[in-house]
């Protein structure tokens, strides 16, 4: 039975299979990067506004147990990606670019006056119970079931009687008030085309009005804006004037000048408008410092790859190709790590019940893993490349079984800390497609 929990954010984790990644199964860190090289702006907009309101009290993340203590974020990757990226913007270093990573840094300042430590969250016991609740979210109206999206009137409506008005409504307003607009004309209206219209300086000073302060102010009388306005506005409805001769600045402020002198309402007062004091030079922006290199990690496995591995011994394996400084103990993690490859072939033969049996060769046991993880899309195709390519026979590429067995057979096979890492780099995907819930 799905219950709300608060969570600290610490103990969340992305969703490696959200359908917003190109590719499963990349690592959290990588998928966190994915996130921002692909919503670029939109995440930094969301980052902001977390900054200004906090989270979204009527949304609440949906989220699975992972293990004892952390969870997996199955709907509110987004939220949870903006979260992190304001804890530690370097995260971002490469996924964003320059000019949004300025301003991140600028908003996670700000955020770390009053960091989120934790979230409420719904909690559901697997992806199948979440399964219709982000159908909801993600796949249209459903006729009526999902998420039906407010229209133009509904969004007008609500700003209206929040009192934030947009100034082309308050010049509908402005019309119907003086009876020169019916309700139901001004359904008839384009709206867009309208605020299109209205947003144009020029355009405005021909039909007597300004904005101030978000507010439409009246430049000439009543009676002269009034007849401006509904001649704008019945051209629109009546389709003389078209969409696409308003489209670009250029051709409003051509739709201006051709307005008919009858209709042009002379100002009587002046406009509110502040005239630009000339600026002087301004100063040039210092650069941006160049990013830090990174630095190679000390162990095989990254510490932002997160397994959830099952079995006691893998378990322990595991952890020691955590500690182990790959500098120090070349000889011990190149074994290890072959070792935990079969162990994690086998496991995953036995717990699937796949034809191949764990008395085959580990090149035979890889392909037919590799193979039907393909075929339950746990991994891509491109991510299963590297693992045929380590079970190809007499093949000396990374990652590559035969290479590996040097290293526990030949007395001249002496393994490389940085082609270890490029080892696991290039498998990764496989092991968090097999020891993920």
């Amino acid at each position: 039975m799905a219950h709300t929990l608060e969570i600290s954010v610490s103990d969340l984790l992305i969703d490696v299979e959200n359908p917003r990644l190109p590719q499963p199964n990349v690592g959290q860190r990588e998928a966190q990067r994915e996130f921002a090289r692909h919503q670029q702006r939109k995440l930094l907009v969301l980052a902001e506004d977390i900054v200004r309101h906090g989270l979204n009290l009527a949304d609440l993340p949906i989220v699975m147990p992972f293990d004892a203590r952390r969870f997996v974020v199955l709907e509110g990757n987004r939220r949870f990606v903006a979260l992190q990226a304001l804890e530690n913007p370097d995260l971002m270093v490469g996924a964003f670019t320059s000019t949004l990573l300025t301003a991140l840094r600028k908003l996670s300042a700000e955020y770390q006056q009053n960091p989120i430590e934790a979230i409420n969250c719904l909690v559901v016991k697997d992806r199948e119970e979440a399964r219709h609740m982000i159908e909801l979210r993600h796949t249209g109206e459903r006729e009526g079931a999902g998420i039906v999206r407010w229209g133009a009137d509904e969004s007008t409506r609500f700003k209206a009687r929040a009192g934030d008005l947009e100034v082309h409504t308050q010049a509908l307003d402005f019309l119907e008030d003086h009876n020169v607009l019916t309700p139901e004309r001004r359904r008839e209206v384009p709206t867009a085309s309208l605020k299109r219209l209205l947003s144009t300086p020029e355009v405005r000073e021909k039909l007597g009005v300004d904005v101030q302060d978000k507010k439409l102010v009246r430049l000439a009388s009543d009676a002269q804006v009034a007849k401006a306005l509904i001649y704008v506005v019945d051209r629109l409805v009546s389709g003389k004037t078209k969409t696409k001769e308003i489209y670009h600045k250029a051709d409003r402020v051509k739709y201006a000048n051709a307005l008919p002198a009858d209709i042009v309402a002379t100002p009587t007062v002046k406009s509110g408008r502040a005239t630009s004091a000339k600026k002087g030079a301004q100063p040039k922006p210092k650069p941006a410092p160049p990013p830090k290199p990174l630095r190679q990690r000390e162990q095989l496995i990254p510490g932002d790859c997160t397994l959830n591995v099952t079995e006691l011994r893998h378990r322990q394996i595991e952890s020691e190709l955590r500690r182990l400084n790959l500098n120090d103990y070349t000889n011990a993690v190149s074994v290890l790590f072959r070792v935990f490859i079969e162990l994690t072939a086998d496991d995953y033969i036995t717990r699937m019940k796949l034809t191949t049996t764990v008395d085959k060769s580990l090149m035979k046991k890889l392909v037919a893993v590799a193979t039907d993880l393909e075929s339950r899309q746990k991994l891509t195709k491109q991510q299963a490349i590297p693992v045929h390519r380590a079970a190809a026979k007499d093949s000396f590429l990374a990652p590559s079984i035969t290479q590996m067995n040097q290293y526990v057979h030949n007395p001249l096979g002496f393994p490389a800390p940085i082609d270890l890492r490029a080892y696991w780099d290039s498998l990764q995907p496989f092991f968090i497609a097999i020891w993920t819930p």
